[in-house]
């Protein structure tokens, strides 16, 4: 243990022996006896005090009432180092496990819930008293302080541990209490979230007992009718076309949403911002409004290198990291990128069922899902239960290519965006017939050089032209099984949300067939891409697809289609403006291809968003 911590927990317990001693406890408490008039109390009516009028409901934790806590996994201090003593970096295990609550200091009490118990007269001077974490099996996950000096440093905090007795001194002013976090709830089988704080005072023959019941604030995901903080992209060297990606994508974020920061971390592992993360928070009652805490979903791909900005660049003063479990979500396989996990805004289902907070999308693989400590994490969290699409017929397979929520005033308050290549292939009529057929299909007109990672590039597709493509039966048939796919997802979401078709927004879109056997990894790992199953194919975005672009509130950042020109128009980049335009956004087109199109991705993959953390999920309306 570090000398500076061992100093502190001396210091703690010698003043601490003022007002208390240890003592090993002998039994579980029976809570509530009142021999003698005891009362604990926490935030149970969710107003952001503690007070008398906590009383009612405190004992029983609902989604109407109930006192709530935080995970306290922050670094306030930018204490946590990256690499050890000797320069090496750290395994991602040693890397996840410093934050603000892996020891017995309470370094942030702004994310601390605030417990009390009321002031006790009439005690003896032997009366003690003890403040349990029940079950007994919590107290590894959850940490208990008490405020002993009037102060507000961490060595005013003592740890609250079941040996310490209280005495009558300490009784008689009340006793003033924090409750937070080691960790967050990752796995319900293991640990669900929920404690009683329990209070015990013993005054000769005579005893009383009481608790308050709390719950762990769940981690939620975002969603786009959330308000943005940031954009995340990458500065890496890996390609020579990201560095006016990036000048693009910042001169359009100032146009449109000056008030929205640009954070640009610089990596040599890769492009795709969206893919090594996803970004929560958790949230409670605070006296001046929600007090909350970002949290930073590291993807379960564990040789994933860019996973570790998590921690190494981006946890910090009210921002903490997530590390999956190391049962699963070894390797890198696409089906666990960030880009797989999208949200639905809040809405009722068909069935009745509410989701106030939203509710995850998640791709799956024909028969193959996300990893299990994904999975398990996001129904441990109890409020947004995930949701399935099929995603096995794209080659990288994430829910982020053919699907976006977007805020829309009607009555569910968003609308669903999906490609759609029967729109696509009436334009491409249209030009044909109209005596344009011989335009070629392309308009790029930048250095479409290759490089190593440039593996969906097609040198040929420059010189084709719309009456060309038109004549490839393959090219009909491979857009008639997108085609197929999208439907079907179309339809499942219509069968879960209250829309109807004209909430469903198709944007031009056409696909290409690139599916080959993929070169199993040489090191064992599984393959980050995996053969599809007999029968089917795996396809990518012929061009820029629109679709996977970010949004700004009610402003759109879409990648640029460079399709076919007639009368100097880009034929694709009209008819997708005006879809979105009626939708009620604003449409800027930045260029993506070399950058991201060619590898695989878009916009939305090669950036992040951090949204306002703000949020009191616990509201019913």
């Amino acid at each position: 243990m570090h000398p500076t911590v061992l100093g502190y927990l001396a210091g703690n317990v010698a003043v601490s022996t003022v007002a208390a001693s240890f003592s090993t406890p002998q039994k579980t408490i029976n809570p509530v006896k009142l021999d003698i008039p005891v009362t604990i109390l926490a935030d149970t009516n969710r107003d952001g005090h503690v007070d008398k009028l906590d009383t009612y409901g405190k004992h029983a934790w609902t989604t109407y009432h109930g006192a709530i806590f935080l995970p306290n996994i922050g670094d306030e201090l930018h204490r946590c180092h990256v690499h050890d003593v000797v320069g090496t970096p750290l395994s991602n295990r040693e890397l996840a496990a410093c934050n603000d609550a892996a020891g017995d200091v309470l370094i942030n009490s702004t994310l601390a819930a605030p417990v009390k118990t009321l002031p006790l007269a009439d005690l003896s001077k032997n009366a003690t008293a003890r403040i349990l974490v029940q079950p007994l099996s919590a107290s590894e996950h959850v940490r208990l302080f008490w405020k002993h000096r009037n102060d507000d440093s961490s060595s005013d905090w003592a740890p609250v541990k079941p040996e310490l007795l209280f005495n009558s001194t300490a009784l008689s002013a009340g006793l003033t209490l924090a409750v937070d976090a080691r960790h967050l709830v990752s796995d319900k089988a293991v640990w669900d979230g929920q404690v009683n704080i329990e209070f015990e005072v013993t005054d000769g023959m005579r005893s009383g007992s009481d608790f308050v019941a709390m719950r762990q604030a769940p981690v939620l995901l975002h969603h786009h009718l959330q308000s943005m903080d940031a954009v995340v992209t990458m500065q890496t060297e890996e390609s020579k076309w990201q560095g006016a990606f990036v000048n693009s994508l910042r001169d359009a974020i100032h146009e449109l949403a000056p008030a929205v920061t640009l954070l640009l971390l610089n990596s040599s592992r890769g492009i795709w911002a969206q893919d090594f993360m996803e970004p929560a928070f958790a949230s409670m009652p605070g006296p001046h409004g929600p007090i909350s805490i970002r949290v930073l979903l590291r993807s379960a791909q564990s040789s994933r290198s860019n996973g570790r900005l998590v921690f190494e660049k981006l946890r910090g003063a009210g921002v903490g990291g997530w590390q999956p479990g190391s049962g699963s979500g070894f390797g890198w396989e696409e089906i666990n990128s960030g880009g797989n996990i999208e949200t639905i805004p809040p809405y009722t289902s068909r069935s009745g069922v509410s989701y106030k907070n939203g509710r995850v999308v998640l791709g799956k693989h024909y028969d193959k899902y996300p990893a299990a400590s994904l999975t398990k994490f996001l129904e441990a969290q109890r409020e947004q239960t995930p949701l399935y699409l099929e995603a096995g017929w794209l080659v990288a397979g994430h829910v982020d290519e053919f699907v976006q929520f977007l805020p829309y005033n009607n009555t569910i308050g968003f609308r669903v965006a999906v490609p759609d290549t029967r729109s696509a292939m009436r334009i491409l009529n249209r030009i044909n017939e109209t005596g344009h057929g011989a335009v070629p299909f392309l308009t790029y007109t930048g250095d479409i050089t290759s490089d190593p990672w440039a593996i969906f590039a097609d040198h040929d597709l420059p010189n084709k032209t719309v009456e060309m493509l038109l004549a490839e039966k393959d090219f009909a048939n491979t857009n008639e099984y997108a085609q197929k796919f999208i439907d079907r997802n179309v339809e499942l979401l219509r069968e879960e949300l209250p829309i109807s078709d004209a909430d469903v927004l198709r944007v031009p879109a056409l696909w290409r067939d690139v599916t080959y056997d993929w070169v199993a990894d040489p090191d064992g790992l599984p393959a980050r891409l995996h053969h599809t199953i007999p029968g089917e194919r795996q396809l990518q975005g012929f061009f820029p697809l629109a679709v996977n672009g970010l949004l700004l509130d009610q402003h759109y950042i879409a990648p640029k289609p460079f399709g076919p020109q007639v009368d100097g128009v880009d034929v694709f980049e009209r008819e997708i403006r005006k879809v979105y335009t009626d939708a009620g956004l604003n449409v800027v087109f930045i260029d993506d291809y070399m950058s991201h199109h060619v590898r695989g991705g878009e916009v939305h993959c090669g950036t992040n968003s951090l949204r306002r953390t703000d949020i009191e999920w616990w509201k019913t309306s």
